[in-house]
C-alpha cells in the first residue's frame, strides 16, 4: 500500500478529518470550514426526497444543524422543519430524509447552522402519484475534473425544463493526479493528489469534485438519482476485485467498503443500489448496479486471442456463454424481472432502465486500422488487430459491458419481453453516445441510449479519422447500432409522454475553457408500444 503517513499527520490535527488542513492547494478549492460546498437533494420519493450539506466546525465537533423546506424560494412559506448532525464521523457531509411533503411540487430548502450562519438554498421535487402528461430527465456520466470543465454539469443547471438528474456513475475517478490524465489541466485539480483507497482519500475526492460550480449548481437546481460505476470504485470493477486495485493496496473489500460509504455520505443513495422510482403513471426508473454486487469477473479475451484459433474457438463456446456467468447477480436478475412485471401490471407507460454500461454490441470495422493513424501508439494497433480477430469469430470485444455476459443480457431482455414492457435503456461508461434497438427471437424489445461523457476522452483520443467515417463503419459493422458519436462531450435528455420519449443529445463545444455554448446535437424518437427508436 502506497504511504500515507503525511496525510494521516496533517490529518490528526483537524479532529478526524473533519476540518480540512490550511494549505493552498486545499484553500483553493473550499473553505476549511462552515458550510463548504452547498447543498444538494436525492433519491426523491412519492411526496419524500433526502436533503443534504456538508458544515464544517471550527472545533471539529459534531454540530447540530436545523433544516427548513418551503413553498417559494424566498423561504417565507415553511412546509417542514427538521435537523441533522453535521460530524466527524460522516466527514462534516449531513442528510435528511423528510416525507410528507407535497407531491410532485417544486419545494426550496436550507440549513442554519448554531451560530445562525446559513446555507444557500436549494430547490428539489418529490415524485408525483397519479396522472402524468410529461417529464423530463437529464442523463449525465463519466466526469472527469483534470480532463476539463464540467461545462455539461453547468449547461444542464442552467435549463428551466428538467425534472430531475440521473447519474450513470464514474462521477469520480480513482488515479493519482497525472495517470488519467497524465497532465491535469491548469484549475482542475484533485484532492487527494495520490490514488484513492482509504475512506478519507474518497471522501477528499469526492470534496474536491464538488468544488466545481458547474456540479454545485446542478445539485442545488435538482433532485439527483445516482448509481455508481467503476471509477467511483477503482478500474474495471467487478464484485470482489478490479483492474486497478492489487494486493499491495490492501483488502479489496474494505476498499469498496469505505467507497461505498463515500458514495452514500455524497450522493445520498440508499443502502441497495437497486431501485425503483415511480413518476406517476408516467415512467418507472428502474436503477440498476451492473458493477460490484453481483458482477463475475470479466473474461480475458486476451489470452484467448494469445493462443490463436484454437483459444478463439475456446472462448467463443466456452465460459464467455455459459448461462451462470452473471453482470447483475441472481438476486438482483430476480429482483428486476419482478419489478418490471409489477410497474406494468400498475399502468405504468413506460421503464427507464438506468444502468451503467452499454448494452449493444460494437464490432470493428475491418479497414479500423486506418483509423488511428501513421503515428498511433503501438498499443492501440495492437488492440485495433485483436478486437478485429475477435469480431471475425462474433465476439464483441469489449467484455467489460454486457458483450461479456452474453446470456445474462438475453435473460435481462426476456424479462422486459416476458413483462409487456414499454423499456428504454440507457447506459454510461463508454464516453461516446450510441443509439442502439434491441429485439430478442426477432422481435423488438428495447431501444438504448448511451451517453457521452462530461469530460472523459472517447474514441477521439485514440483515433485519427474523421468521427463521420468512423460513425458510418461502426453502423455498418454492428447490428442493433443506429447512431453514434464518438468525439464530443455533453449529456442527454429524455423527455416522456403517453404517446412517445424523445432523446436529445447536448453537445458541448469545449471542455478546455469554462463555456455554455454548444454544437449542433441528435434526437431519437420510441413510439409508444414500438419499442424500437427512430433517428429524429
Amino acid at each position: 500500500m502506497r504511504p500515507a503517513i503525511d496525510r494521516r499527520a496533517f490529518l490528526s490535527a483537524t479532529a478526524a478529518g473533519l476540518i480540512l488542513p490550511v494549505r493552498p492547494a486545499f484553500a483553493r478549492l473550499w473553505p476549511a470550514s462552515g458550510f463548504t460546498h452547498g447543498v444538494a437533494s436525492g433519491h426523491p420519493g412519492r411526496g419524500a426526497v433526502t436533503l443534504w450539506t456538508r458544515y464544517a466546525s471550527v472545533t471539529g465537533a459534531a454540530t447540530m444543524l436545523k433544516l427548513e423546506v418551503a413553498e417559494d424560494e424566498g423561504m417565507s412559506r415553511v412546509i417542514a422543519r427538521a435537523e441533522a448532525v453535521a460530524g466527524p464521523d460522516s466527514w462534516g457531509t449531513a442528510q435528511v430524509r423528510l416525507s410528507g411533503l407535497p407531491e410532485g411540487r417544486w419545494i426550496w430548502y436550507r440549513f442554519t447552522a448554531p451560530d445562525g450562519t446559513q446555507s444557500m438554498v436549494g430547490r428539489t421535487k418529490t415524485l408525483a402519484s397519479g396522472k402524468l402528461s410529461a417529464l423530463k430527465l437529464g442523463v449525465v456520466s463519466c466526469s472527469n475534473r483534470p480532463f476539463g470543465h464540467f461545462n455539461a454539469y453547468a449547461h444542464l443547471a442552467a435549463r428551466d425544463d428538467i425534472d430531475a438528474v440521473i447519474h450513470l456513475g464514474d462521477y469520480i475517478y480513482e488515479y493519482k493526479a497525472g495517470t488519467y490524465p497524465a497532465t491535469v489541466m491548469p484549475g482542475r485539480e484533485i484532492m487527494p493528489a495520490d490514488e484513492i483507497i482509504m475512506i478519507d482519500d474518497y471522501r477528499q475526492r469526492y470534496a474536491s469534485y464538488r468544488a466545481d460550480p458547474g456540479l454545485a449548481a446542478l445539485h442545488a437546481r435538482f433532485p439527483m438519482i445516482a448509481i455508481w460505476d467503476d471509477h467511483e470504485f477503482a478500474n474495471d470493477a467487478w464484485m470482489n476485485g478490479a483492474e486497478n486495485h492489487n494486493n499491495g493496496e490492501g483488502d479489496w473489500a474494505l476498499r469498496k467498503a469505505a467507497a461505498l460509504k463515500a458514495h452514500r455520505e455524497w450522493l445520498m443513495t440508499p443502502e441497495r443500489a437497486w431501485n425503483r422510482y415511480d413518476f406517476g403513471d408516467l415512467l418507472s426508473v428502474i436503477t440498476l448496479d451492473t458493477r460490484v454486487s453481483g458482477r463475475d469477473k470479466q473474461l480475458d479475451l486476451g489470452a484467448a486471442l494469445r493462443g490463436g484459433a484454437d483459444g478463439i474457438k475456446a472462448f467463443a463456446g466456452g465460459e464467455w456463454q455459459s448461462p451462470q456467468r452473471t453482470l447483475l447477480g441472481t438476486e438482483q436478475e430476480a429482483w428486476f424481472a419482478a419489478e418490471i412485471a409489477a410497474s406494468v401490471k400498475a399502468g405504468q407507460r413506460w421503464q427507464l432502465v438506468a444502468q451503467q454500461v452499454v448494452m449493444g454490441d460494437l464490432f470493428t470495422p475491418k479497414n479500423a486500422v486506418e483509423w488511428l493513424g501513421a503515428d498511433a501508439d503501438p498499443r492501440a494497433t495492437a488492440y485495433m488487430k485483436a478486437s478485429l480477430a475477435a469480431n471475425q469469430a462474433g465476439i464483441p470485444g469489449a467484455q467489460d459491458m454486457w458483450s461479456g455476459y452474453p446470456q445474462a443480457r438475453r435473460r435481462l431482455l426476456k424479462a422486459m419481453q416476458d413483462a409487456g414492457a414499454n423499456p428504454i435503456v440507457i447506459a454510461g461508461d463508454s464516453h461516446n453516445a450510441w443509439a442502439f434497438n434491441h429485439g430478442l427471437d426477432g422481435k423488438p424489445v428495447a431501444a438504448e441510449f448511451g451517453v457521452q461523457s462530461v469530460t472523459s476522452p472517447g474514441y477521439e483520443s485514440a483515433l485519427k479519422a474523421d468521427p463521420a467515417v468512423i460513425r458510418a463503419g461502426l453502423l455498418q459493422s454492428s447490428p442493433g447500432l443506429t447512431w453514434c458519436d464518438t468525439s464530443r462531450r455533453g449529456y442527454l435528455t429524455l423527455s416522456f409522454s403517453p404517446a412517445e420519449t424523445r432523446c436529445d443529445w447536448v453537445f458541448m463545444d469545449t471542455i478546455a475553457t469554462p463555456s455554455l455554448a454548444t454544437t449542433a446535437g441528435q434526437a431519437a424518437v420510441v413510439k409508444h408500444g414500438r419499442r424500437q427508436m427512430t433517428l429524429a
